[in-house]
């Protein structure tokens, strides 16, 4: 299955290529698990580990993503990975480069994102939030509906 182009060098990306990489399918699979705001956050948090001239290993990526959600909960951890991304990039937009080498420049913002209290509550998809979750609901739907 084609995922599509990649945005940088127009290659094919293959669902199966990527799953076939141990690391790459647990990386996949921890994605999975998440909000899409939390899912966005970690793997642009992940971007910053990068180097400018190497790619960030699965298997690296898969340490430092579990290393990240074992932090805090997302409640706190999200806007933490938002505002470290942001931070950091700002850092990136004026000359310093650096990529990131561990989790200490997070911690620091995620006490601050606690203290002042700041948090996130994800947002059920639209799908789960009608009421149309049980058959009843939806046959009473149908027979509402003027078609």
């Amino acid at each position: 299955m084609q995922l599509g182009r990649c945005p940088v060098c127009h290659s094919r990306i293959s669902l199966e290529q990527v799953c076939q990489d141990d690391a790459g399918r647990e990386l996949l699979a921890e994605l999975a698990r998440l909000d899409s705001t939390t899912g966005v956050a970690l793997v642009s948090y992940l971007g910053l580990f990068r180097s400018g001239k190497r790619d960030l290993a699965n298997d690296r990526a898969l340490k430092l993503a579990r290393e990240a959600l074992a932090l805090e909960s997302t409640q706190w951890l999200t806007p933490a990975l938002q505002e470290t991304v942001e931070a950091i990039r700002t850092k990136r937009n004026q000359g310093e480069v650096k990529p990131l080498a561990n989790h200490n420049y997070l911690k620091a913002v995620l006490n601050g994102v606690i203290e002042r209290g700041v948090s996130f509550t994800p947002q059920a998809p639209a799908s789960q939030s009608n009421d149309f979750r049980s058959l009843s609901a939806s046959q009473q739907r149908l027979q509402d509906t003027d078609w």
